[in-house]
């Protein structure tokens, strides 16, 4: 389970590094376009060294996203708290060491302009502090919470199907939960599907064995109403294998066959 996990988010991790590898070549060419080593034509130094600032951010900041949505395919465990703290906020990390040491140099640099110096200063730490917040996980997931969420989608969900609401926190695997059913947009989907919304968090009534609201206690033509607003963004697999001719149905009823459950 955890081996796939990890491979499906390989490709967002490749993607990432090769991202954040490029935005730091950007940075070692502004520190030579600062300091005069490297000579550009067309426009001044200091444009040279504003356009790779951007080009830099703008790098890091997509290398982050791709790094963020692979966590929230592989989480890190919690059990060793530097390895998740360093595959958590490694998109921080990258965007410290992608504009701060530009920062130094630029204020220690006793050759530069005045006004490149101060330009280039402003704009590396507005870039600085954009990088940052866009690395920042919000809503960070942990390997066992994904663990939790899927052995819970098995047992107390239909279908391994989650339920979430746009503005909603936590997911849910009763439609009818008090919780979303006066909501006028439901979305269901995998548990996946709910943690990529960043929904990282299981509600406490219909998520767990004891809460007020889990399926197996609600009414079941309130669920079916409920059911019938909901917008599926996922889950078409779960869905899949209970669906069917009604003669199939038939088929299975009077065989006294039951059709298998996605968990």
């Amino acid at each position: 389970m955890h081996a796939a996990r990890n491979g499906s988010a390989l490709p967002f991790r490749i993607g990432a590094a090769v991202l954040w590898v490029l935005g730091l070549v950007c940075e070692v060419m502004a520190v030579l376009v600062m300091n005069g080593t490297l000579f550009l034509p067309g426009p001044a130094a200091s444009t040279w060294l504003i356009i790779f600032l951007v080009v830099d951010l703008v790098l890091v900041v997509a290398g982050s996203q791709l790094w963020k949505h692979a966590n929230h395919v592989a989480p890190a465990s919690k059990e060793n708290k530097v390895a998740y703290w360093v595959q958590t906020d490694l998109g921080v990390i990258v965007a410290a060491i992608a504009f701060a040491p530009v920062i130094l140099l630029m204020l220690t640099n006793k050759d530069l302009d005045k006004g490149t110096k101060r330009v280039g200063t402003i704009v590396a730490a507005v870039a600085l502090i954009a990088a940052v917040a866009s690395g920042i996980d919000y809503h960070p997931a942990t390997q066992e919470d994904l663990d939790q969420a899927e052995a819970g989608a098995a047992v107390l969900s239909d279908d391994g199907l989650a339920y979430w609401t746009p503005f909603g926190e936590v997911y849910h695997f009763n439609p009818d939960c008090q919780y979303i059913k006066n909501s006028g947009t439901i979305y269901s989907g995998t548990v996946q599907d709910a943690i990529d919304a960043k929904r990282t968090r299981g509600c406490s009534g219909c998520t767990v064995e004891n809460g007020t609201d889990v399926l197996s206690k609600a009414d079941p033509e309130a669920v079916a109403a409920a059911l019938a607003n909901v917008i599926k963004v996922g889950g078409d697999e779960a869905d899949s294998t209970n669906q069917g001719t009604p003669d199939e149905k038939d088929a299975s009823e009077n065989t006294g066959e039951q059709l298998p459950k996605a968990a």
